[in-house]
């Protein structure tokens, strides 16, 4: 991950965490507590990830040339995290440039008996990508093009979720394939993208002080919220093996749910949750709610910009029982609460945290709401002909998750579909509990939000 001993914190060339980085960085597993120092060969989790199935006439070294151009212009892939990071996040990482000769894209003849053999071999190799380290001396990435034969490839790519968002993914997925197509005809592409590294330092630039107490306000009041009502399993929920419950919805489900978001005047984000917090009452009679969910705190650097600003903020659901575009609005304005108080660093959260502790009063994020948006041309089936792109080809394989929610909504949104998954844990929900949340959240983003 770092360039060397010679890089310290007190380069002129040093960038500062954004503060979603910073977060994130102290509260990865093997990472650093701040003030102390982090090994890079720890810094291990789930990387962020893609997978295309490619058959058809398709020259990998135009692909490579379109990811390499992807990598030159967007220098969040170039970024060395320095030693001190967890200890100094204002001056925690830096840009490297890539080499002349730096080869990015990975490429492998696979000798497969078979397609499905094929196809397992690939899933494995995305799998180990997943969960690989950031190795030091490093790039934050890892292409690879795998060949079966003329006809049939696989395109993988994984990123070091500390430099790399859901959101940054969206922005690759349309960006690589756009280029592909144009350098393919023969034509250029843009050299130059908006900034990684100044964007974390207007981030940082335009916090003060006042700012920050109000923000500080705003944690403790949802923090409180999250310690007065935690999770218990519902009387009468039948324990089992823990699981998931997944569903997709396309054509008419799809415009269903566009439609509902038209009436209720909410996004496709807030009719989920609001859909799913009204599911949840309706199961277990709690009006009050907790929830967790991911954040893009991207508004005030722009959304062009690749890079990680995602964080994880507490919503405070008061009334879950209300008629679904009333929760709908509610959970709006708690999104909207939670994105204009996201920039608070680590140090500033765990003063919170033992302020809370010494009370003792502690907290869970029990119930949390994973939001993806891939909303690019990229990111759907593709079909140019005798060209064909499958997205989201390859299963990960050999991989368990240890989830540490009762209950865990994963949403996908293309442009195309929403994949939604309820992770549940047996114990404290149960399966045929997890089953009528789901029934419900989809009647209700269906079914006119009856």
């Amino acid at each position: 991950m770092t360039a060397g001993a010679d890089a310290d914190t007190r380069r002129d060339d040093a960038v500062p965490f954004t503060y979603e980085q910073e977060r994130y960085y102290a509260a990865t597993p093997g990472s650093a507590e701040p003030g102390g120092a982090a090994p890079a060969t720890d810094l291990t989790r789930k990387n962020v990830q893609l997978a295309y199935e490619i058959t058809g006439p398709f020259d990998p070294a135009v692909l490579e040339a379109a990811v390499r151009s992807f990598v030159a212009r967007h220098d969040a892939l170039r970024m060395d995290v320095l030693p001190g990071a967890a200890s100094a996040p204002l001056r925690a990482q830096r840009v490297r440039p890539l080499g002349a000769d730096e080869r990015v894209v990975d490429h492998q003849d696979v000798a497969a008996a078979s397609e499905r053999q094929f196809a397992r071999y690939v899933s494995l190799v995305q799998s180990r990508d997943f969960v690989a380290p950031w190795a030091e001396g490093g790039r934050p990435f890892a292409f690879r093009v795998l060949r079966y034969d003329a006809h049939r490839h696989a395109f993988l790519a994984a990123f070091q979720n500390l430099v790399f968002d859901s959101r940054a993914l969206d922005l690759f997925v349309r960006e690589v394939w756009r280029d592909y197509a144009a350098l393919a005809a023969g034509g250029a592409v843009e050299s130059a993208a908006p900034s990684f590294a100044e964007a974390a330092r207007r981030q940082r630039d335009r916090h003060d002080p006042d700012r920050l107490g109000r923000a500080l306000d705003s944690w403790r009041d949802r923090l409180d919220h999250a310690v007065r009502h935690p999770w218990h399993r519902p009387d009468g929920a039948e324990r089992t093996e823990s699981g998931d419950v997944e569903t997709v919805l396309t054509g008419d489900a799809l415009a269903a749910l566009t439609e509902l978001g038209r009436r209720a005047g909410c996004t496709v984000v807030q009719c989920v949750v609001g859909a799913f917090a009204r599911a949840v009452h309706q199961h277990t009679g709690r009006r009050r709610l907790s929830l967790w969910t991911s954040m893009d705190g991207r508004r005030s650097v722009g959304r062009g910009v690749v890079g990680m600003f995602a964080g994880v903020a507490p919503l405070k659901v008061l009334d879950a029982g209300a008629a679904l575009p009333d929760v709908c609005a509610e959970v709006g304005g708690q999104l909207l609460e939670a994105l204009r108080y996201q920039q608070v660093g680590s140090d500033e959260l765990a003063g919170i945290r033992s302020g809370f502790a010494a009370e003792g009063r502690v907290w869970s994020p029990d119930v949390y709401i994973n939001i993806r948006q891939i909303r690019s041309e990229g990111a759907r089936v593709r079909d140019d002909g005798p060209l064909r792109i499958d997205s989201d080809a390859y299963p990960l394989r050999g991989i368990t998750f240890v989830d540490p929610y009762a209950l865990h909504l994963r949403c996908d949104e293309y442009l195309d579909r929403v994949r939604v998954r309820l992770v549940f844990d047996g114990q404290r929900v149960g399966r045929p509990l997890a089953e009528a949340i789901m029934a419900s959240l989809v009647g209700a983003l269906t079914g006119g939000g009856r």
